[in-house]
């Protein structure tokens, strides 16, 4: 099934966030890991949001994935997309 973005309902699906959760170069093996967490700050959580409720308006399941190690170099944030795996 490929996945769709939601540049088919006309905004972004790309968001910009300060960090992500595990950092890069934590002592615990992923298997130990409980929770995965990102910091956003107020203009990123509305962009978030609004991705959010854009696309679950049509998609009955939303995939969100946080890059934690792939960090711009223009601004130091990550990114997180905003995907659905529909079917056609």
């Amino acid at each position: 099934m490929p996945r769709k973005p939601t540049k088919s309902v006309a905004i972004s699906p790309n968001v910009r966030f300060l960090r992500v959760y595990p950092m890069e170069g934590t002592k615990k093996g992923i298997s130990e890991l409980k929770t995965v967490g990102i910091k956003l700050s107020r203009a990123q959580a509305i962009d978030l949001a609004r991705s959010l409720l854009a696309v679950s308006q049509d998609w009955e399941e939303v995939d969100v994935t946080a890059y934690r190690l792939e960090r711009r170099k223009s601004d130091g944030t990550y990114h997180v997309t905003v995907t659905s795996a529909q079917p056609d």
